[in-house]
Parts: C-alpha cells; sequence; structure tokens
C-alpha cells in the first residue's frame, strides 16, 4: 500500500466516524436542545452564547443515561431554575406531562411508583417523603430508609418498578446504617401523577394535639392546578375548622400555586354570621384567621416561594425550615422529536419588584433537616407542629 493510498484510507475512516457522530440519535436530540435553548430561552442572549459554545456537545454520548448526564450538566451552567432535561424513561417525564397535559395535549398519563419521594445522595437513594395509604406506606417503608435493591437488582429511580405494576416485588432497604438490610414486599401501582398528588394530600390531613392545642397539618405536595388550592380550603372548612392552628407543608414536590392561594388567609374577606329558626348564631369563615405555619425546605420552589414569601410580608405566617429555593422564573416544558421534554425558562418574573430568583425566601425559625436513616423521625414537622401551637393565644 502506498503513502497516499494510507492516507486515503485513513482519511475514509474518519469521515464514516463523522457522519455517524452527525447521524447519531444523541447527536440530534442535542442539536435540538441547543436550538431551543437559543431560540426560546429567556435571556436571549445568554442563549445564544450557550447554545454557540454547546453545539455538537452530545456527539459522544453513548447512551440515555449518559446523554442526560451531560445534558442536565450543560443546561446547569445557565445557572436557572426552571430549566432540565426529562427523557422519556425518567420519573419526572411523566410528573412534567401530566402538568401540563392540556398544553402538551396528553391524556390519561400515568407512571408506575411505590407512593414515595425519593432523593438521591452521594451515599445512595433515600425515601423523604412516605406517601400516606400508598404501597410503600402499606410495605412499611419509613422516611430515611436507603433503597437498596429491587428484586435483586441495584436500585435505578427510572427502572426499578418497570413493569411491575400490580405484582408483588422484593425490595431491600437499608434502616440504620451499616446494619443488614431489610426485605420488604411492595406492590407498585400505575397511577396519574397529578392525581396521586391530589390523594396524597388529601390523606396527609390530620389534626393532633401538640401542648394542649390543636393543631391541623396537611402537606401540599404539589400546587401546579386550582384542586390542590380547592382541597385544602375544603379543609380548613370541614375537618379543620376546630383546630386552633394549622401547618401547611411545602416541602418537595412541585410548585405551581397561583398568588391567589394566600386570600385562602387573608383577614379582609369578610367574616359571615349564620342565624338560623333556631335562634343560634354560626360563625361561617371563607378565610382562615388562626394562626398559620408554612413549612419549607430547599426544594420549596416556584409558585409555593410565591406564597412563602406574600404570606410572610404580611404577616400572614410563621415560615418554619430552610431557605427556599430561590427557583421562581417562568418554564415550560418543549417537546423534543422522539417524545422527550426541555423544561424551560421562558419569562422572568419579580416578586413585589423583588427578585427572588437564586435567592429564596428565608424562614423565620431554622430547623436543618436530617434525612439519611431517619426511620421515620421528621425534626422540620415536629418543630412546626410546635411553632403552631405555641402561637395559639388563650
Amino acid at each position: 500500500m502506498t503513502v497516499r493510498t494510507t492516507r486515503w484510507w485513513v482519511a475514509g475512516l474518519l469521515f464514516v466516524a463523522s457522519a455517524q457522530a452527525a447521524t447519531s440519535p444523541f447527536t440530534k436530540r442535542g442539536d435540538e436542545i441547543v436550538d431551543l435553548v437559543r431560540t426560546r430561552y429567556v435571556d436571549a442572549a445568554k442563549g445564544a452564547a450557550w447554545a454557540d459554545a454547546h453545539q455538537g456537545y452530545a456527539a459522544d454520548a453513548k447512551d440515555v443515561e449518559d446523554f442526560t448526564r451531560r445534558t442536565n450538566a450543560a443546561l446547569a451552567e445557565l445557572k436557572t431554575s426552571h430549566t432540565a432535561y426529562y427523557p422519556k424513561e425518567s420519573p419526572g417525564h411523566a410528573e412534567v406531562t401530566s402538568i401540563f397535559e392540556v398544553f402538551l395535549k396528553k391524556q390519561n398519563v400515568a407512571a408506575t411508583g411505590i407512593g414515595v419521594d425519593v432523593r438521591e445522595t452521594p451515599d445512595g437513594f433515600f425515601v423523604r417523603h412516605v406517601f400516606a395509604d400508598g404501597p410503600g406506606a402499606k410495605a412499611g417503608l419509613l422516611r430515611g430508609d436507603r433503597l437498596v435493591t429491587v428484586e435483586g437488582k441495584p436500585f435505578h429511580p427510572w427502572h426499578a418498578f418497570t413493569n411491575r405494576a400490580g405484582r408483588a416485588t422484593r425490595l431491600t432497604v437499608e434502616r440504620v446504617k451499616g446494619a443488614a438490610p431489610l426485605s420488604l414486599t411492595v406492590t407498585p401501582r400505575r397511577m396519574n401523577p397529578r392525581k396521586e398528588w391530589l390523594a396524597v394530600q388529601k390523606a396527609s390531613g390530620q389534626v393532633v394535639e401538640r401542648q394542649g392545642r390543636r393543631v391541623a397539618y396537611q402537606h401540599v405536595y404539589a400546587c401546579a392546578g386550582e384542586e390542590y388550592q380547592r382541597a385544602l380550603e375544603e379543609a380548613l372548612q370541614d375537618t379543620f375548622a376546630d383546630a386552633d392552628a394549622l401547618v401547611i407543608d411545602f416541602r418537595d414536590g412541585w410548585g405551581g400555586c397561583s398568588p391567589a392561594f394566600i386570600n385562602l388567609f387573608n383577614p379582609q374577606v369578610s367574616l359571615l354570621l349564620n342565624t338560623g329558626r333556631d335562634g343560634k348564631t354560626r360563625p361561617y369563615a371563607l378565610s382562615w384567621r388562626k394562626p398559620v405555619v408554612l413549612l419549607v425546605n430547599g426544594n420549596s420552589r416556584s409558585g409555593k416561594e410565591l406564597v412563602a414569601f406574600a404570606m410572610k410580608r404580611h404577616r400572614l405566617a410563621t415560615l418554619v425550615g430552610e431557605r427556599t429555593a430561590g427557583a421562581v422564573l417562568a418554564g415550560g416544558p418543549q417537546k423534543l422529536a422522539n417524545g422527550d421534554l426541555l423544561y424551560l425558562a421562558v419569562m422572568d418574573v419579580t416578586v413585589d419588584g423583588e427578585r427572588l430568583e437564586g435567592v429564596g425566601v428565608p424562614v423565620d425559625v431554622e430547623v436543618p433537616d436530617a434525612l439519611p436513616y431517619a426511620a421515620g423521625a421528621d425534626p422540620q414537622k415536629e418543630r412546626a407542629l410546635d411553632v403552631a401551637a405555641s402561637q395559639v393565644k388563650g
């Protein structure tokens, strides 16, 4: 073989490799994301600069998970909330799709799960919330459990319960650090995320005795829809009506609360007195006028932060927990050609002239979280109940 022939042969190999990279599904997908950031991101100049710097970033992606890691790492450079990539395989894809069902023209969105909220840490995956009446609660999972294996395979948030809906599934968890894992049996279920979040909210409602006071509690895991506000309003008028104080748990989950949420606690709303034929007068309050505690943390975001900011500013609530996320830009889902979603910040937001993006809302009573191996303990919730009870007068 001559030197010239060898050069042509090597050049041919390079050309083939380049052509394969250019036509790989990850290259095309990455280019689509780059184009969306360039044309729709809230800050046009910043979006264009990011797009120029990341053209072709996905050419070497090995698989969906590698592509997802590369994409979210690149998007993180924008330092903007409401900006993330959700492949079809991820739980977040079903959750975002359920929030934007009308916009995305999707119906009957469903995902398979066990009714828990999971946090990934460098030490593994830990159960953060166990949804009342869910499969995880029935199986005996506790807050702070580390998820170890599912059917003998390492726990993976995307694939752990694929094709397991309605089937008894072996799950091992580490409840005490270093101890032998516990074996539990859980039966995953398939459910629409928005419906699950509403069911979780309603099931979480309770009135507990604390310091001789009756304190109502409800976990508003998601707030992206009128149904969540209505559910809380119904509880305030019914099961919570005789309580002395209220704790609303805004930790984790999804935001989306409307600014009108605070009208549930507006003291300027008229108080009605109804008198019947028996001569008895019964008060009917259209707004809650007793002490309120908002329980928040670093994952309380978006519309939840708008509510937290307004209620703190107008002294309608005491904030307990940790500073909120500082994630208040308006975002929207951008559907990719293959059905994946790019959640992208598309509009800037200030609240009463103040910028909360990247800042968050500070709390009145700081309580650090203690999640790993908590064995069900929740010090933030316990402190919130105590603070609420202590604010009851008389």
